[in-house]
């Protein structure tokens, strides 16, 4: 979720008024005599030099966007996804797609062969688009009129044969600028980055956090229980020892999220939701801006946390549901191998050796 604070050619051109007509009134009032009308001068100044920034900016994103669409003529494609910047063009029939990235004067085009598109999304700074039959996924991003692009096979990376996976839909989301990819027939689950493809199985996920000014928030571990509160549905909404007052009058300067996996080599995907500025700003959510912001990022913070909470219940539930081990197997087989021989000697009668026989057998 990006932090949007540009006004605009409109928002600009609004302000340009505003502050001339602010001079205008000032120097009515004092008929020139002081230079507080200056002030909305040089305001007006300011205002001008946005709208033309703007301005331009709006004319070369129509350029790319006009660039894109004549690129669109030049193709076959069944569909499409993105925007004038970089764009997806899928031609299922050929397995094909193409990656399409503008700039003001020129655009660059890249292809992937054997894709069939099933799903894609948009976040903050790319493209992502994934294959459920091939187990692939694409993204892509403008850089400077070029294609960034990166692909990733999910068998490959996993080492998967092809009778080892079961035909399934791969679930595709995205938060903030991250994201992911979840199969819950396979149990297979790829965190998206802009650098790197995460692929893992459900099974190498350890814990899921959320780190706020550098403390817990939020924990959720395998075999444990969950640990501190979230926010969710805005500030206000609380569940944890957080206060609404609390979280309305905060200073937030970084907002993570801790993925822990079975791994000494790669033990720990770290995702960075907010980071305070070069120049030491932070989210002050007393400010009905930031806490907007801040709002928007609690709820994406909550989205990748449902994520992989669902996926620790599952393989909870799996190791739980698990068959009895074969040591556990052996000692059962012994006991019951005990309790024919008691039976045989006279010891037990029928219905006493059938009593303990179901309870080793948890009947």
């Amino acid at each position: 979720m990006k932090k949007n604070q540009e006004l605009g050619v409109g928002g600009s051109i609004g302000l340009t008024i505003a502050f001339a007509i602010a001079a205008f009134l000032s120097y009515k009032v004092d008929d020139g005599k002081s230079a507080f009308y200056v002030m909305p001068i040089i305001g007006v100044a300011i205002g001008v030099i946005l709208t033309i920034i703007y301005a331009v900016k709006a004319s070369n994103e129509s350029a790319r966007k006009r660039r894109q669409d004549e690129f669109s003529q030049t193709i076959d494609y069944d569909s499409e996804f993105g925007n004038g910047d970089v764009k997806f063009y899928f031609n299922n029939s050929k397995k094909l797609v193409t990656v399409c990235a503008t700039s003001t004067n020129d655009n660059n085009q890249e292809e992937v062969r054997n894709f069939i598109y099933s799903t894609a999304v948009e976040t903050d700074t790319y493209l992502v688009a994934v294959d459920s039959i091939n187990f692939k996924i694409v993204r892509a991003m403008n850089l400077e009129g070029s294609v960034a692009m990166g692909v990733c096979d999910i068998k490959e990376k996993l080492r998967l044969s092809e009778d080892s996976i079961k035909e399934s839909k791969l679930t595709l989301k995205s938060y903030n600028n991250y994201a992911f990819v979840t199969d819950d027939i396979n149990e297979i689950v790829v965190v998206i980055t802009p650098e790197e493809f995460h692929v893992h199985r459900y099974s190498d996920i350890v814990s899921i956090s959320f780190e706020e000014n550098g403390s817990d928030v939020y924990n959720k571990s395998l075999g444990g229980a969950v640990v501190g509160g979230i926010l969710f549905g805005g500030v206000g909404a609380i569940v944890g020892g957080n206060t609404a007052k609390a979280t309305q009058n905060k200073e937030v300067r970084d907002m993570y999220i801790k993925i822990l996996l079975k791994s000494t080599s790669n033990s720990t995907i770290i995702l960075k939701i907010y980071e305070a500025g070069v120049d030491g700003s932070v989210l002050a959510t007393k400010n009905a801006a930031d806490r907007a912001l801040y709002e928007g990022l609690m709820s994406e913070v909550s989205g990748i946390k449902d994520i992989f909470a669902i996926i620790i219940d599952i393989v909870d539930k799996k190791q739980t549901q698990s068959p009895v081990s074969s040591s556990s197997s052996g000692s059962v087989a012994d006991e019951l191998a005990k309790l024919a021989k008691l039976k045989e000697s006279g010891i037990l009668t029928e219905e006493e050796f059938n009593a303990q026989k179901m309870k080793l057998l948890n009947l």
